[in-house]
C-alpha cells in the first residue's frame, strides 16, 4: 500500500474509531486487518481521544463528586478536598460552552459519517478536513486562543 493511501485509510479509520465503530467494521469497511486498525489506534491513542470526546459534563462531575464521597467515606479527606472539587465543577462551568460544542461536533460527524454511505459528495477527503477544521475550533477554544 502507498503511502498516500495508508494515510488516507488511517485518516478514515480514525474518524470511524471516534464514532465509536468497532475495529472489527472498520476494517471491513476500509481494507485493512483488525490488526492493522488496533496498532493504528494504540499507536495514535484514539482510545483516550474518543474517551475524551464523548464523557458528557455531568458525567463528569458525577465521578469527581464519587471520587469525594470515597474519600469522605474511608476517612481519607481534608477540607480542601472539597474546595478543590467545587473549584473543577465551576471551571467545567465556565467551559460547558466548549464542552457542548464538543458534543455538537459529535454528534455532527456521526451523522456525516452515516450521511457518507449514501451520499457519494462526502468522500474521505471532505470528512478528514471537517474533522481536521472542528478539532483546530476546539483546541483554540480550549486554550482561548480563538480567532475572533
Amino acid at each position: 500500500m502507498k503511502s498516500a493511501e495508508r494515510e488516507q485509510k488511517q485518516s478514515l479509520a480514525k474518524i470511524l474509531f471516534l464514532q465509536g465503530m468497532l475495529c472489527k467494521d472498520i476494517s471491513e469497511k476500509i481494507g485493512v486487518s483488525t490488526n492493522t486498525i488496533s496498532k493504528w489506534s494504540v499507536a495514535g491513542s484514539w482510545q483516550e481521544e474518543r474517551a475524551a470526546r464523548t464523557i458528557t459534563r455531568p458525567q463528569l462531575v458525577m465521578k469527581m463528586l464519587q471520587e469525594l464521597d470515597k474519600k469522605i467515606t474511608d476517612g481519607d479527606w481534608k477540607p480542601q478536598d472539597v474546595a478543590m472539587v467545587a473549584a473543577a465543577i465551576s471551571k467545567l462551568d465556565k467551559q460547558t460552552n466548549v464542552v457542548t460544542v464538543i458534543e455538537v461536533f459529535t454528534k455532527y460527524q456521526g451523522w456525516l459519517a452515516k450521511r457518507a454511505e449514501i451520499d457519494p459528495d462526502l468522500d474521505a477527503d471532505f470528512l478528514k478536513k471537517t474533522y481536521h477544521y472542528q478539532d483546530k475550533f476546539i483546541n483554540e477554544q480550549m486554550s482561548n486562543t480563538a480567532i475572533n
